[in-house]
Formats: structure tokens, sequence, C-alpha cells
């Protein structure tokens, strides 16, 4: 939880970046700290200035203001302590004097808000006494994104270090919303929200704001959460901030950018011209993609472009596409070339590694924009091509404007219609119908439409039941072998692919699976299939414990994914890397990659359990990390996720939960593996056997004689390589010496509920053998450090505590409780609580009463 702590009630963000400007002023170094508009850099500076005086520094605080850049001296004139007595004689010389007193003999730092409205008068003041007592005052400047500070005070600029104030990530949204609205929020809605601001907290507010004003946003079993669509919420709050310091020719471009949606950059050149353009690119008002067919970019954060398009008048629009027809012809955008606008700055990196405000930003206005053209054609044509486009970006990406039932009613066929196109249509059709409480089977057989003809010839009974039966929530997995030898039309046939590699990976048998995916030639026009087929040849490689080929494939996949900006197809391929990355040990390269998941909201309705693996991994990591109460709000919403059929490797909901559990008690508490066991005995019982596998060899127990065999006897039935270290383990926790299991320990790359249980009984066994009890040493020379810091005892700290941290540890291992700790130092418990695990974990303790034992100066040193 780096990004976010919290200062007398109020929510303080960018904790990396305040440690780094904090540490650059104590090496004499000046500091640039460069962020959005709304970005909280005025809060944080206040924040620094607050913790230097806590460490003797002396600091002074000036604050530039629009419309004083012209009136020389003008941040003096305004200083409640620096500005000339009345009547006194006040000038440069005068205004250096009284800097030079303020600053002292001893270390100090000048602080100066928005120094690109800084006068040159005030701003040379500073530099000279800066330059005069460079070995100790040092200079901490900010500024907004984009404006050229080194034009307005290339004195103090010269030589700083820039920190850059980047933007939120999910939990520190969450944060700030639960500190805004006074309660807790739902992990969904903060990470819309994070998404659809660009991580920038003023806009987060805004959005949220107008959002609960408009009765999308309330309050659901205790939490906030979103009840409606946030499409249409028109939060005129938003462009505020993030409008001031653009000229009107910038402002009228992003009107044209917002109305156009995601438009190529060559076009967006002719629109707006390409010095405007890459102003808005340097004031992060735009993002740029450089991947797919040719570089696209739209207006950033999205929340913005949604407010410019919404507040637009009907006179606004004519005289828009008026422009349009004039620049580009009328009614036809020319073919986007592949030059990039001038002065854009595009790194020409893998997508995937871009910013996650950068990657939502262009994924979800592809979406949008797509919906927007491909409604209009609807509503021209209503035929089954435009259809289906629509209801993909609804059922399958999840745009919550479009009316399903509108366009299942309002269809009719045409003999232009492609058969592939009509398969998938009445697939998604009856999924829609299973997703809201019909059937499967009536809705591919029944067309709601004008001439009730959209459904497929040749469709036998046969195979219709046992479609069902496999879509039921209680299949059995045998049951793909009730499709043998029934002629399946051919537009289905893809679909049922899915059904038999989803079999051969439930019973066990990747090779089977990997084998059926080899043989598929696949469709140009089923996408959805095609995406769904990608993600189950990652989970065969990976049960077949081919983890670095998942990840490889999964990469590839997700760069693809985003070079078609396929919103489906990002999320399964994100999906599956992160559990690759999960399974390598890499938590923070799989947090990074479900960050931006998450941030593009939810799967459509007919694919929501692919959802499932996305919150139980969120849910996991965030718990890892110590940030709880997100945890609890993405497993809340893991349990409550609508489930329209069964996943493949439905071991989610158990695992997570008992990880959860384990990680929100601080690993104090021996984890409880008896639901995960029973989850197991109920896949077994249906033939999910690789679902069973992986619950009985994750669940944290100590296992019987009896339960070890039937672990054993399940894996030996079953073909999941990526099993064997887990059932090694719970082999040696069974039967083996304490220098067996930690030896078992040491294949685990990370802590955790079952290597909790499995030192527990090392140390127990070590004693029964005549060893003692084992010491920190031993566990790390066995099982490596991250395992040993498991066993609660002390170790080296990979990292000094903050000076937040080091006073509130110092506090509790004085005894006093949390809440006594946040009364006292004006935080809020559960702020305190965040402090205090992140300095435990520093200084390599458990609990309380390990702290308690340490050194006062070892703690007060952090």
């Amino acid at each position: 939880m780096g990004e976010t702590t919290q200062q007398a009630g109020t929510v303080q963000l960018h904790e990396d970046a305040l440690e780094a400007a904090a540490r650059h002023v104590r090496a004499d170094r000046d500091v640039l700290l460069l962020g959005d508009v709304g970005s909280g850099r005025t809060t944080l500076l206040a924040t620094l200035a607050e913790r230097l005086r806590g460490t003797g520094t002396a600091v002074v605080s000036l604050a530039a203001h629009h419309g004083a850049r012209d009136l020389p001296l003008a941040a003096f004139s305004t200083h409640p302590t620096l500005r000339p007595r009345s009547g006194a004689r006040w000038g440069l010389a005068e205004a250096t004097t009284a800097l030079a007193e303020a600053v002292g003999s001893g270390p100090a730092a000048v602080l100066v808000d928005d120094v690109h409205l800084l006068d040159g008068a005030s701003a040379a003041v500073v530099a000279a006494v800066a330059r005069r007592h460079a070995s100790r005052v040092a200079v901490v400047l900010t500024a907004p994104c984009g404006t050229d500070v080194d034009a307005a005070a290339p004195d103090l600029v010269r030589d700083a270090v820039v920190v850059r104030v980047g933007p939120l990530g999910v939990s520190a949204t969450s944060a700030l919303l639960a500190e805004r609205l006074g309660g807790q929020v739902e992990g969904h809605l903060a990470s819309v929200v994070a998404g659809r601001s660009g991580g920038n907290p003023r806009v987060a507010v805004a959005l949220v704001r107008a959002a609960v004003d408009a009765g999308v946003v309330a309050r659901v079993s205790g939490r906030w959460a979103q009840t409606g669509a946030l499409d249409m919420v028109r939060a005129d709050a938003v462009p505020l901030g993030l409008l001031a310091d653009l000229s009107e020719t910038s402002r009228r471009a992003l009107d044209v950018l917002a109305w156009f949606g995601l438009v190529d950059l060559a076009t967006a050149r002719r629109l707006v011209g390409a010095d405007t353009l890459a102003a808005l690119d340097a004031a992060g008002r735009v993002a740029v993609h450089e991947g797919g067919r040719e570089p696209t970019v739209t207006v950033s954060p999205p929340a913005l472009g949604q407010v410019l398009r919404l507040r637009l008048s009907p006179r606004a629009h004519a005289d828009l596409r008026a422009l349009a027809d004039g620049t580009l012809g009328t009614g036809v955008l020319p073919p986007p070339a592949l030059a990039l606008p001038a002065g854009v700055d595009v790194t020409g990196e893998d997508a995937t590694s871009w910013p996650a405000p950068q990657q939502v930003a262009i994924l979800t206005e592809s979406v949008r924009t797509q919906a927007s053209q491909r409604y209009r054609a609807w509503l021209d044509k209503r035929d089954l091509a435009t259809a289906l486009s629509l209801l993909r970006l609804r059922l399958l990406d999840n745009f919550t404007s479009i009316d399903v039932d509108e366009i299942l009613q309002g269809t009719v066929p045409s003999p232009a219609d492609d058969p592939d196109d009509l398969g998938s249509y009445v697939l998604l059709r009856g999924q829609w119908a299973a997703a809201t409480g019909g059937t499967l089977r009536d809705g591919m057989t029944h067309d709601p439409g004008p001439t009730g003809r959209l459904v497929l010839p040749e469709l036998e009974d046969r195979v219709l039941d046992a479609l069902e039966r496999l879509y039921a929530l209680e299949p059995s997995t045998v049951g793909v072998a009730d499709l043998e030898g029934a002629h399946v039309p051919a537009p289905l046939r893809d679909f049922v692919l899915v059904l038999q590699v989803q079999a051969a990976v439930e019973t066990g048998a990747p090779d089977r699976a990997l084998e059926l995916l080899d043989g598929w030639g696949g469709s140009r026009r089923q996408h959805a299939i095609g995406h769904q087929l990608d993600a189950l040849r990652g989970d065969a490689l990976l049960l077949a414990g081919q983890v670095d080929d998942a990840i490889d494939w999964w990469r590839e996949r997700l760069s693809a994914a985003y070079d078609d900006l396929s919103m489906l197809g990002v999320r399964l391929a994100a999906r599956g890397l992160a559990t690759g990355l999960f399974v390598q040990g890499d938590h923070e390269g799989a947090r990074r990659t479900l960050s931006v998941v998450l941030q593009m909201g939810r799967c459509g309705p007919v694919q929501s359990p692919y959802d499932e693996r996305i919150l139980a991994l969120a849910a996991t990591l965030r718990a890892r990390r110590g940030e709880t109460d997100l945890a609890a709000a993405l497993l809340d919403e893991l349990r409550a996720t609508p489930r329209p059929y069964l996943p493949a490797l439905d071991f989610a909901l158990p695992w997570a939960t008992a990880e959860v559990a384990y990680f929100r008690s601080g690993g104090a508490e021996p984890p409880d593996g008896e639901p995960l066991w029973a989850a197991g005995e109920e896949q077994l019982a249906v033939g999910r056997l690789a679902s069973a596998a992986l619950c009985w060899s994750f669940a944290p127990l100590e296992l019987t004689p009896d339960r070890l065999a039937r672990l054993e006897e399940l894996c030996s039935r079953t073909r999941l390589t990526i099993v064997r270290p887990l059932v090694h383990l719970h082999r040696t926790i069974s039967q083996g010496t304490s220098t067996e299991v930690l030896a078992a320990v040491a294949m685990m790359r990370v802590p955790g509920p079952l290597v909790h249980v499995a030192l527990d009984v090392a140390r127990r066994r070590a004693v029964e053998e005549g060893r003692g009890e084992l010491t920190e040493e031993q566990v790390r020379a066995v099982a490596g450090p991250a395992v040993a810091e498991s066993l609660g005892r002390p170790q080296a700290r990979s990292a000094p505590l903050t000076g937040r941290e080091a006073e509130i540890a110092a506090l509790a291992r004085e005894g006093l409780s949390n809440r006594q700790i946040a009364s006292r130092l004006y935080l809020s418990v559960r702020t305190v609580e965040s402090h205090l695990y992140r300095a435990m974990q520093k200084l390599g303790v458990s609990d309380r009463a390990l702290l308690g034992e340490l050194d006062g100066a070892v703690v007060a040193t952090g």
C-alpha cells in the first residue's frame, strides 16, 4: 500500500512520491514534483513540510497564483510572515533578506507550489537564497505535467530531481472514496472509478459524487456500490481543473476528439493540428496507443471525454459534423496513415507495459466508439451482422448502455447473412436467456424478432439436450460424450470445441486439451470463441507444468488483444498471465496485470464466470499486501458473481477464501483448510478431477494417512504436473522429517497457509527429533528468507521505516491500541493498521508481543 496513507482524517496520497521527495531533500537535492492537475500535489507538499519540520528542518512555503505572474514579488506580498510591514521599503533586496532570515542557519527547505505561476522577481529571490546557502537549503517545487517550467523558472528547476506524482491505483482509489463517502467501497466500484478517472483523485471524487446524485452509486449491504450505468453520468465538475491551464484552442480540440471517440493519429492531426495534439499529449489530456493496425488517440481520462460529449449541444454536434466533413470529406474517414503527428510522444514499447490509465483509456474508449458507430449502423440496417457486433459489446464486453432486448426484438434476417454470424447470434441469444433466468434451449430456438426466423436449421434435440446439460450449473464433464456422433451445425462446432477442451482440462488431461486445440483451424468471425480457446491453451500448458511456456503464450495473446483493442481478449489473456505470474512467484507482476483488468470493469453477463479467477487472485494479492479491507470487498464480490454456467477449474472461491482469511490474520492464526478440502470432495463427486486436485493440493491441512492416500490416488489418475510440488509437500508434512519438510517448503516460492502448516510441523518434528527448536537461521538456510519470515522471527529489514511507520511502531511497542494511536495522532484506525502492518513487515515481526521484544532504538531509528 505504498501509494496511500492518511493524515488528520484526510486521505494523503502518493506515499512513494512523498518518501522520494523527502529522501532527496535529506541529501541536499532540489526536487520538482510533477503531476496531473488534481493529483494532490499541493496536499503532498503540505505533508512534506510537516515531515521536514518534524526532523528539525526549517521550512518556508510559498504559493503562486493565476493572475499573479505579472506582479513582482507577489509570492512574498501575500505571505503571512514574509510580506512587507506597512510603509516599509520593499524590493528584491528586502525580500531576499527576509527569506534568508526565515531559513535560518540550519537545514532548511523552501517549498514553492505551482512554480509555473511564480512571478519572475519571486523566483529570483528564491534562487539567490538557495545559491547562497546551497549546502543546507533545498528547494522543492510543484507543477502540473505539460507546463514549461524551464521557461517559467529556469534558475530554480535546472538542477532539480524530478519526482512524478503518478496516477492512483485501485487500493488508493478505494481508500480515497471510502474517506469521502464515509464508508467502505465495493472493489468493483473503486476499480472502475480508478479506470475512468485515469487515477486522478479530483476526477475520481467528482465522478462518484455525480454518480451518487444520479442514483447510480448507492450503499448496498453496507458498502458503496455501482447500482446503475456510469456511462451517462454527467459529472460537470470533472473538467473544471483539467481544462484550467489549457488554451481555448486546446479546449476546442478536446471537444472534437471527444466527439470522434477513438480516432487514428493521422486523422487527429488533420482535425486539431499537430502542435495542439502535442500540447494535449504533454498535458496528459490524450492517451496515445501505437499498437494495432494504426496508431490511435483518445481523450484522457475517459471521464473527461464522457463529460465533454454529454455537454455538447445539438448545434455543437452539427458544427463538429461539418468540421469532419470539411476536413476529411463528406461522410467518409480516409484510410488511417501510420505516420505519427509531430511532437506526440509515443514510446514504441509493448502496450502491456504502459501505465494502467493509458491502457484503460484506450480500451474503454474503443468500446464506446464502437458502440456508438454500430448502434447507428444497426438502426439503419437492422441486419444480423450489425446486431451481432452490438450484442458482443454488451454481452461480452459489458457496455451497459446497449439494450439487448431492443436488438433481439428488432433484428431481421437477410439473404446476405453469414452462417457463422447466425450461429454466433443464436448462441449469444441462448446464453443471454440462460443468464437472465431462462434456458439455453429457449434462447437458441426462439427468435423474438419481427420474423421469428433467426434460428439455426437442423439443430437436433439431442444436441440441444447435451448443450443444456453441459451449460447447467451442476454438470458432469462426461456429458461431452453425449455429442459424439451427433450432427452439430457448423456454426456451433467451435463452441462445442470449447466444451470439449474444458472437459479435457477438468478430467486432468491437459495433454488431450492441447491435442484438441492443435487441431482447431479457427474462424475469422468467431473472435470470442478464439479468445476462450486461447485462454484454455494457457491453462492447459500451466496444468502440464509448462509455466514459462504458458506465460509466454499469455503475453503473446495479451499483446495481440491490445492490438485488436479487444476488451474480452485483454481480460482473458491478462487473467491467464496473472495466474502464471502468481504461480511463478512474481506477485507484483500479477498484481499490475490484474490492475488494468479490474479498472476495465467486469466481463459481460454471459461470460461472468471468467471474473471469478480475476477476483480471487486480486483478493489474495491484496490480502498478501496487507490491504485487508479491499481484499474482503473483492472476496464478497467473488461470492456474489453471477453464474450462468460453471467455469473450468472451479476452485477460485474456496481457495481465495482460505488465502484471504489467513493473510487477514497476519499469519498469526492457524489456517482452516477444511472448507477447501470439502470443496474438493464436491468437485470429485461430479467428475471434475482437476478442480478437486487443486482444492485438495492447496488445502492447508496436516493430512491423515487416508486423506494423503486419496490425494495421491486422485493425482495419479490425472496428468497435472503443476500440483506435484504441493502433493510432495503434503507427503512430507504427513511422513517426513523436519529437514525433509523444510526442503519441500523450499520448493514453494512464497509463504502461505500451507507453508504455515508445514513450518509448524517442521518445528514440532525438530523438537521430537532432539534437534531443539528451529532457529530463523536454519529455516533461512534451507527455505530462503521469504519463508523464514512466516516463522514470525525478527530479521533484517528490507527497507527503512518511514517516519510515520516508526512513530506508530514505537507507540504500539509501548502498549497503545490501534484506536489509542489513531486518537493521539489524529489518524483513522485503518491507517494506523496499515502503517503498523508495513512496519512489522519491515521489522520482521508478526505480532505485537514480538514487537515489544525489540530494542526500542531499533524501532525508533527506523
